[in-house]
């Protein structure tokens, strides 16, 4: 296991070792655990952003054609 080793300000270092105690946890499993969940989240979002863009390349031939000067027109209404 890597060892990481973070700067916060020392009231929040104070507030975090208090509500880990009260939880019956350490510091390190809390940080531990919030960061797998900014991970989870963090995949979830880059995947749906694959996802998009693959949809959007996918499409691009199908739309194509829809690229001329009266399209234009239509769009700065």
């Amino acid at each position: 296991m890597a060892v990481m080793s973070i700067r916060i300000p020392e009231e929040k270092r104070k507030k975090l070792k208090a509500i880990a105690s009260l939880e019956g946890k350490s510091m390190t499993n809390i940080v531990s655990e919030l960061i797998e969940e900014y991970v989870a989240e963090a995949q979830e979002r880059l995947e749906e952003r694959k996802e998009l863009q693959e949809i959007m390349k996918a499409s691009e031939k199908a739309f194509s054609g829809w690229d001329n000067e009266i399209d234009e027109i239509c769009n700065d209404m």
